[in-house]
């Protein structure tokens, strides 16, 4: 059961370097005041050896920018977030934020209202986002003011245990949208064609980020699982409000697992009771946003917002309706992998030979991100140093969250654009 999305009453917002202590039992790392550019928001809800894994990478990177985290986990869960909290607090800028009762949308919006840095992003708890990616979209964002937005390069990866530590299995290309249209109706109807997420992922101007997210977790009428307040609401107002660009380097390297927040059918969410007094809040936000974006008359927004979002809406019912009564895909076993498996050693060099072909066609498989040749390799290293080698205190945590499936939630972000989860 998805508990309420009630927003914590949160008082007046500090800035983090001047606090030990936030508002609803927050706690902070405090030791590097000032230094930080940007604020990961991390929502997090019963997973704490994720959370440790993050704040070990960013420390492994020198990383120098606020992670706020929002948990809104059960006690003895929080209990051990607290304790990562407070190992790192003196290598890394990472405020603790009490956020129990609160849904993943609901501890995104809290979380951001505390930010006193002038960029922002998201960040899901099982996810990195790479320290130089930030930087260099640091760097074009402070270059280009006309941007709102920028991201890298992004991965999807699964580790061969299925937890938060262990060997990676799978890594493949995650695509995420650029909008460069003139217009804030161009660049909505873009982002809800292109068939891609993550953008929320992205770099973000702290300002347009707020009011992504102002009153989310406050809206009548719209449930945790509807996709309209997870997702959708929060994109298509960073879509309508910013352009976005995407830059030459590793940026995004996000975490599939069986744990892994998934939506309801699409069938479940257009027949869901909740279904239309959401659609109408996220109708009257967007249409206001479009009649003050592209000085709009209402019933030409309201015009606009129709045709795109029926498009988007006919793609996704279409899609999802095909993808439920696909058979599973079985991939055909050629000949010389028959033989591999009945010649001694044949095996391992099978093995070699596909490496080397992955890495010489695809510049973001495992192979051709693990060789040093790869214009990305000293980026991914500390990731896969990150996920491969669990500390000590970890592996028993690793075998108890491994079957973990989180009825909380924590934003997809991108998971109903890139495909419609029949």
């Amino acid at each position: 059961m998805i508990r309420p999305s009630s927003p914590a009453e949160g008082g007046v917002a500090r800035r983090p370097q001047d606090c030990n202590s936030g508002c609803d039992g927050s706690t902070t790392g405090g030791a590097l005041p000032g230094r930080g550019m940007i604020t990961l928001c991390v929502p997090t809800y019963n997973r704490p050896a994720f959370i440790e894994r993050l704040l070990r990478y960013y420390a492994a990177t020198s990383s120098r920018h606020w992670i706020f985290i929002g948990d809104s986990s059960d006690p003895n869960d929080a209990k051990r977030t607290q304790r990562a909290v407070a190992s790192w607090g003196g290598r890394l800028q990472v405020r603790y934020e009490a956020c129990a009762g609160l849904s993943s949308c609901a501890a995104l919006e809290h979380v951001s209202r505390l930010i006193m840095t002038p960029y922002c992003a998201f960040l899901g708890d099982d996810d990195f986002l790479c320290t130089n990616g930030i930087e260099q979209c640091l760097e074009f964002l402070e270059r280009h003011p006309s941007y709102g937005a920028a991201h890298g390069k992004g991965l999807l990866f699964q580790t061969e245990t299925g937890a938060a530590y262990g060997p990676i299995g799978m890594v493949r290309p995650y695509p995420q949208v650029v909008l460069n249209a003139d217009s804030a109706a161009g660049r909505l109807r873009d982002v809800l064609t292109a068939r891609v997420g993550g953008l929320l992922y992205s770099v973000h101007r702290t300002h347009t980020w707020r009011a992504m997210f102002a009153g989310i977790g406050r809206l009548s009428g719209t449930t945790n699982t509807n996709i309209f307040k997870d997702e959708l609401i929060a994109v298509c107002l960073s879509a309508i409000r910013n352009t976005v660009q995407e830059l030459d380097c590793l940026y995004l390297i996000r975490h599939t697992h069986e744990a892994i927040y998934k939506y309801p059918t699409i069938y479940d969410w257009v027949t869901d009771p909740m279904w239309f007094p959401s659609f109408q809040a996220f109708r009257d936000r967007l249409v206001t946003e479009l009649m003050e974006q592209d000085r709009l008359h209402e019933p030409d927004a309201q015009a606009v917002f129709k045709d795109v979002f029926w498009s988007f809406l006919a793609h996704v019912l279409m899609n999802g309706w095909q993808r439920s009564r696909q058979p599973a895909r079985v991939k055909p076993v050629s000949r010389l992998q028959v033989l591999a498996k009945r010649v001694p050693g044949l095996q391992r060099g099978w093995q070699k030979v596909l490496a080397i072909r992955q890495r010489w066609q695809d510049e973001l498989s495992l192979p051709a991100l693990l060789h040093p040749s790869s214009p990305y390799h000293d980026d991914f290293m500390p990731i896969y140093e990150a996920v491969t080698h669990a500390p000590a205190d970890a592996l028993v945590a690793v075998a108890s969250e491994r079957h973990l499936v989180s009825s909380k939630g924590a934003l997809d972000a991108g998971a109903v654009l890139r495909e419609p989860h029949g």
